[in-house]
């Protein structure tokens, strides 16, 4: 009896532990009717659809908003270009740059974006339970979360200085944020950047992907930033020398309307369909993407802005017989922004036939609409009919090729150029190289690789004597205004103050001051972390 009452014992034991087992599991929580970062990150898919937001992010910053807004990054009010249309407006008048400013505020909005998915991507790739193929894949997913955590990083510490690292998701409300210094975020983006071309593929799995050339390409200027310039040479050195793919500058004619004549290889890289790398342009390292009729392929307005903004409105020269319509050869530029004239003049002086600076690639040349006495129809509109201020801020000023077409989508010049946009292309690797020569004292081999880009363009060719930072500047204009992020050039140098004060607008050179070498704490950051003290940068 005693046999048998120990063998119930025991099954009833065993069934007990059974239940409380089924019992443990019946309780546990699987949320199926929402996403977590437990549930929400299990495969690659899952990840490329976060990462994609930061696409989405990238897109944004070209083409967030009309008139004058996304050209700030690009250099407003600096030495390359200002708004023409009236001088009480931020950046013409530097005094209106302030904490509570809106051009810097969303640039730190959309920086902390791109920290914030990153932050998700990286943590949750690690979690155990998500199905990778191989170790490879899920180290390149976490690299390019460590890209855009890179690339956000140095785009906060160029333009404010020292910005609070977060290095992990935030999963509850969090008000004691405090400042790191400037040289640890650049440290930190050196890191990232240091797995992420460790990791990043050569090549990209589709147009605008991220690989390993645009991480060695920034972890070229973090490292001149933080005055490592033998790193910064190696960086650039792996993506000039194809360790990181094979990336060569276009010489010869290409593209979509590579047969027209009177045109040169500076227009053809601007041409709708000629930016990535994937149809041919070799020189393209990662460009942002756009498409025409396609949801979500131009983020606003269904089309970008950048040749209503940045061109002149000679179609509204009603002055020298135009009609106010804007036909298919002109375009419809609303002069929001225009070059200064350093950048449309005297950086060409002793250029010679430099070929960026042809009339195809740069239209200097207008003529009148219609017969306006003693000039006919047709007739090149001379420089002495140029009587009024607007005449040559908002009508006649020169075109640059780079930011419209002489023949739109649809035929419509108000929205019918649809381009890619270059993040980086190779002619900037090579004067980064070269800004890291100078740094190093090696003037001849930042003028040899400086010579390249002149061999390229068919420009007079320069020795050692020649450089220096402001050479450098001057030519990062003449082959990269626009495209660069200008502010974060100059602020990293600390040189926007000074190039300002020598080659900006007039009104901008008379307001700026040697604060805005670094840009204001937007308030919002400061009085909604509670928590800790922001201090604002010193003079605002």
């Amino acid at each position: 009896m005693k046999k048998y009452i120990n063998k119930t014992l025991m099954l009833l034991s065993s069934l007990l532990f059974m239940v409380s087992c089924s019992d443990e599991d019946f309780l546990k929580e699987e949320r199926k009717d929402a996403f977590t970062t437990e549930n929400a990150f299990l495969n690659k898919a899952q990840f490329e659809t976060l990462l994609a937001s930061n696409y989405r992010i990238l897109q944004t910053i070209y083409n967030s908003g009309d008139a004058d807004s996304d050209p700030w990054v690009l250099g407003l009010g600096t030495d390359v270009c200002f708004w023409p249309l009236g001088d009480t407006q931020a950046y013409n008048d530097w005094n209106l740059v302030t904490p509570f400013e809106a051009y810097t505020d969303r640039w730190v909005s959309w920086q902390y974006q791109f920290i914030r998915n990153s932050n998700t991507v990286i943590d949750a790739a690690q979690k155990e339970g998500v199905e990778w193929n191989s170790n490879e894949e899920r180290d390149a997913i976490i690299a390019e979360g460590k890209f855009f955590r890179a690339f956000a990083y140095r785009n906060l510490a160029n333009v404010f200085g020292g910005m609070p690292i977060v290095n992990e998701p935030v999963t509850e409300p969090k008000v004691d944020f405090k400042r790191n210094t400037r040289e640890e975020c650049w440290q930190f983006a050196k890191e990232d950047l240091e797995f992420a071309r460790t990791y990043l593929n050569t090549t990209a799995k589709y147009p605008g992907k991220v690989t390993k050339a645009a991480a060695d390409h920034l972890l070229a200027e973090v490292n001149i930033c933080l005055e490592d310039w033998d790193g910064a040479i190696d960086a650039a050195s792996r993506v000039i020398d194809g360790k990181d793919g094979d990336y060569q500058l276009m010489t010869g004619r290409f593209g979509t309307r590579a047969n027209e004549t009177g045109k040169n290889i500076f227009w053809d890289l601007f041409r709708m369909g000629n930016q990535n790398y994937e149809t041919g342009n070799k020189e393209a390292i990662w460009v942002a993407q756009f498409e025409d009729k396609l949801s979500g392929g131009t983020v606003n307005f269904g089309r970008p802005t950048v040749e209503r903004t940045w061109w002149n409105r000679i179609w509204n020269f009603r002055k020298a017989g135009y009609n106010g319509v804007a036909p298919d050869s002109t375009g419809r530029g609303a002069s929001f922004v225009r070059p200064t004239d350093h950048a449309n003049f005297t950086i060409w002086k002793n250029t010679g036939n430099d070929l960026r600076n042809t009339e195809a690639v740069i239209k200097r040349k207008f003529y009148f609409g219609a017969d306006v006495p003693p000039y006919a129809k047709g007739d090149l509109i001379p420089k002495s009919f140029l009587t009024a201020p607007e005449d040559t801020l908002q009508f006649v000023y020169p075109n640059w090729s780079k930011f419209g077409t002489d023949k739109h989508i649809d035929g419509k010049p108000d929205n019918g150029y649809i381009r890619d946009f270059y993040v980086m292309r190779l002619p900037e690797t090579y004067l980064l190289r070269a800004e890291a020569y100078l740094g190093k004292g090696q003037k001849n081999l930042a003028a040899a690789d400086i010579n390249v880009l002149h061999t390229r363009a068919q420009s007079p060719l320069i020795s050692a004597s020649d450089i220096d930072i402001d050479y450098i500047l001057d030519e990062r204009m003449r082959e990269l205004l626009g495209e660069e992020f200008r502010m974060l050039t100059l602020c990293r140098l600390g040189l926007l103050y000074d190039r300002t004060k020598r080659f900006g607008y007039e009104p901008a050179r008379n307001s700026i001051k040697e604060k805005n070498n670094l840009f204001p704490i937007p308030q919002r950051v400061i009085d909604g972390n509670v928590g800790a003290a922001i201090e604002q940068n010193p003079g605002y």
